[in-house]
């Protein structure tokens, strides 16, 4: 089923628009100019150019965890959340047991960000929503079209955890987390997917170069946004990206969301390193990888 959906997905040239962060300023050390959108982009070409980037590129993992793989028998995990699934199995194995893993046709739009009343700006189809659950509102219906499919980006042990609970309509976890999520959360387990790990340590370790392994009161992690373009290098032909980049240091007023008055600023005691994501993007730019859309 999985080598059937890729096999479409990579017969396509599938647009995949991820619209994350979003900032009006222009400014030198984070601007990263548009490209001709009409330029074509032959198959296969984000894979031929992918290994410029990022060492030992394979398109051979699969998006979503599987209960049939029990990847962690096979070839124990030797990380942790969010780089691998080490600690977690069993949890993770009952969430596996109630969810799904199976592909779209095409990816053609990602982001984790809102689309009613931005829809001029940032349209209306959203074929994959990542997720984690301080960020999971309430009503997924509320923000997705019928098919999005909802991918849990899992960060830390709790995140299973509460899934669980979530869809099993058992008592509701609340502590572990940084901002409280819902407790209720309506969404069908039909559509919710668990995103491999893999894809957040190649994001990491390949593409900021961070330790897999980090002292606990200085850990660093990537944004969902650069993980979203990562998931596209690995999937699609054609990989455009939009509404990245960050404002001006001294604008530290400034929000660095379209949807919400998050300040660069505040990012500051955040775990991202929002330098080294910068960089990235601009190494993708240059090799053609990906070609950008907005002006900042």
């Amino acid at each position: 089923m999985l080598n059937k959906s890729r096999g479409k997905l990579l017969g396509v040239l599938a647009l995949f628009l991820v619209m994350v962060w979003y900032s009006i300023y222009r400014e030198d050390s984070f601007y990263f100019p548009v490209q001709d959108n009409r330029t074509s982009c032959p198959l296969g070409e984000v894979e031929r150019k992918a290994p410029q980037l990022i060492g030992n590129y394979s398109r051979a993992q699969p998006l979503f965890l599987q209960l049939r793989d029990y990847f962690w028998v096979k070839a124990p995990s030797l990380y942790e959340l969010p780089y691998g699934t080490k600690g977690s199995e069993d949890a993770l194995l009952r969430l596996l047991s109630i969810t799904h893993y199976s592909l779209p046709d095409s990816i053609q739009r990602l982001n984790n960000a809102p689309v009613q009343g931005y829809e001029q700006d940032v349209g209306t189809r959203t074929t994959l929503r990542l997720f984690y659950p301080e960020s999971a509102h309430f009503n997924p219906r509320a923000e997705n079209n019928p098919d999005t499919l909802l991918v849990l980006v899992p960060f830390k042990p709790m995140d299973f955890l509460w899934m669980e609970a979530i869809l099993n309509d058992k008592k509701r976890v609340r502590k572990g987390f940084w901002k409280q999520p819902p407790l209720i959360w309506d969404a069908n387990p039909e559509q919710v997917r668990i995103l491999n790990p893999y894809y957040m340590e190649v994001t990491a370790a390949k593409l900021l170069n961070l330790p897999m392994r980090q002292p606990r009161k200085v850990k660093q992690k990537p944004t969902t946004g650069l993980l979203a373009i990562t998931l596209a290098l690995h999937f699609c032909d054609l990989v455009h990206i939009a509404g990245f980049g960050y404002p001006d240091s001294a604008q530290g007023k400034q929000s660095i969301h379209y949807y919400e008055q998050i300040t660069l600023k505040s990012m500051a005691a955040s775990e991202h390193n929002v330098s080294r994501e910068a960089v990235a993007i601009r190494r993708m730019l240059q090799l053609g990888l990906v070609k950008n859309l907005t002006y900042f």
